[in-house]
């Protein structure tokens, strides 16, 4: 039986090895600090917001205390129950444009998605001038919502808008309709919405098309699907998750446009539009009452989280499923 020498390592070579470990500890060690200016910066711009938000709300801070805002007067849940039972001068209460803000996310949504969906599938397969189409799609979603919002709050102007005058020329309703005004600003302001976002969903559905591979359509043309199956039974399904973070950023990019309510119809705006936002902005920086402002804002960020974490739920038991 034949035994193989074991080979000397030099001492030299021990210490520069363990001279690497240690340099990569400390490495290590110092990629954990570098992450401090990005938590400090974190804290600064959303922590201490955030805090002083929370410590307002419970304030009875308007004009004529803001001077001496820390000895300002405390009154606890005032600002929140008073958000809830009764709006402002000019605005209408919390519960009122919550069911506002709600009712335009979900409308929203429900109308952009089948769109995208329909948008991406146009432009999935390669042909002649799919780039030039895959880019007029995306002029809506690239223009500034300003810009867009001044181009629709004309267009839906008494009489002299492209709206009513189409109308008019159409005689399909009435050409002096008052769109910015009274019940029909809320859909006013779902058009525009719909035709400014949709293209989100249409971008987040083909970059989930682009990943399907062509030999599952073939095996499906071979087993006889049609394009109805093809959609139900593949498309969807592959689309799932990507769908389901679609929609709900979707929903809430609408639930908190400011912008767009705002440019179309000023502040304050009529009871119809009165989104949550813009009747955060009227509360705070229009009748000055910033304790009802600081409460109606942190109520909006839990509401906003609520989706989320449920969402965020649904995918760590999809995962617990899967494996």
């Amino acid at each position: 039986m034949s035994t193989q020498p074991i080979p000397e390592v030099a001492p030299e070579a021990t210490i520069v090895a363990l001279r690497g470990v240690r340099g990569d500890r400390r490495f290590g060690d110092c990629s954990l600090w570098m992450m401090w200016p990005s938590i400090i910066l974190l804290i600064l711009v959303i922590g201490v917001p955030f805090v002083l938000a929370t410590y307002i709300s419970f304030l009875d801070l308007d004009q004529f205390t803001l001077r001496s805002w820390v000895a300002a007067p405390w009154i606890g849940l005032d600002n929140y129950v008073l958000a809830f039972t009764s709006g402002s001068v000019v605005g209408a209460s919390t519960l009122t444009s919550l069911g506002v803000s709600v009712s335009f996310s979900l409308v929203t949504t429900a109308l952009v998605t089948p769109i995208g969906i329909l948008a991406a599938l146009t432009v999935n397969t390669p042909y002649r001038g799919r780039t030039f189409v895959r880019s007029l799609y995306l002029i809506p979603y690239v223009l500034p919502m300003f810009a867009t919002a001044l181009v629709w709050r004309m267009m839906f102007l008494n009489k002299t808008g492209l709206i009513d005058k189409f109308l008019s020329i159409t005689h399909l309703g009435n050409g002096g309709t008052y769109w910015l005004l009274g019940p029909n600003s809320f859909w006013a302001l779902v058009v525009a919405d719909v035709w400014s976002s949709w293209a989100f969903v249409y971008i987040m559905v083909l970059a989930g098309l682009q990943t399907i591979s062509p030999d599952v359509y073939d095996a499906a043309e071979v087993d006889g699907a049609n394009a109805w199956q093809k959609l139900v039974r593949i498309v969807l399904p592959h689309l799932r998750s990507i769908l389901g973070l679609a929609l709900l950023l979707s929903t809430l990019n609408h639930f908190n446009n400011f912008t767009l309510p705002y440019v179309m119809f000023g502040a304050p705006p009529p009871a119809q539009a009165d989104v949550l936002p813009l009747n955060i902005y009227v509360s705070s920086f229009q009748l000055f009452d910033f304790g009802l402002g600081a409460s109606m804002s942190l109520m909006t960020l839990i509401i906003m989280l609520i989706p989320g974490i449920l969402y965020v739920r649904t995918l760590r038991l999809g995962e617990v499923v899967t494996s």
